[in-house]
């Protein structure tokens, strides 16, 4: 007994130790980050970052963020945070499916869920931090979404599989998060 006791100190022991991950500091209260300052393999210098997030999935209550939608703080943060500049990243997100929720304006996220839209505030950051935002069309119109009941940076495009073409075919790397 006493031998699983040391064992059960030592191995909570070290859990206190673990470093707590911070946020920003691109995106402010978003997108948590660990700091690994003993990595094997550099980031590249010059390297120029253009990816496009595929987010179709939204987890959790009403009254949760759209952690899928988070990933893309924490693409930005944990960069800035290791040296590479925001202009060298040029971030998209297309959404289709249950996600595009998480892109309704207040007024119609209110209507649907009785509550203002809890990834509203990211998704501003997002946009004031230059990443794009696509709609898929065909989400919408099956979920009975209208163009105006998005938030404002949201831009509509044809479907999610035509946007995912374009970005690919323009050099952005898929990141199916």
């Amino acid at each position: 007994m006493r031998n699983l006791a040391l064992i059960l100190l030592l191995l909570t022991s070290g859990l206190a130790w673990a470093e707590e991950p911070e946020l920003g500091p691109l995106i402010e209260g978003y997108g948590p980050t660990y700091s690994i300052s003993d990595k094997d393999v550099a980031l590249p210098k010059d390297q120029h970052y253009k990816a496009v997030f595929d987010l179709a999935d939204y987890a959790g209550a009403p009254e949760s963020l759209n952690r899928s939608l988070e990933s893309v703080a924490r693409f930005l943060n944990m960069h800035v945070r290791n040296g590479v500049k925001p202009e060298a990243m040029d971030l998209a997100v297309v959404v289709h499916g249950a996600a595009v929720q998480s892109l309704l304006n207040n007024d119609a996220y209110r209507q649907r869920h009785g509550q203002d839209n809890p990834s509203l505030d990211l998704l501003t950051k997002l946009h004031d931090a230059g990443v794009q935002v696509y709609v898929c069309g065909q989400s919408l119109a099956f979920r009975g979404v209208a163009k105006t009941e998005l938030a404002e940076p949201v831009q509509l495009s044809l479907s999610a599989m035509t946007m995912l073409t374009v970005l690919q075919s323009q050099g952005y790397a898929l990141l199916p998060w």
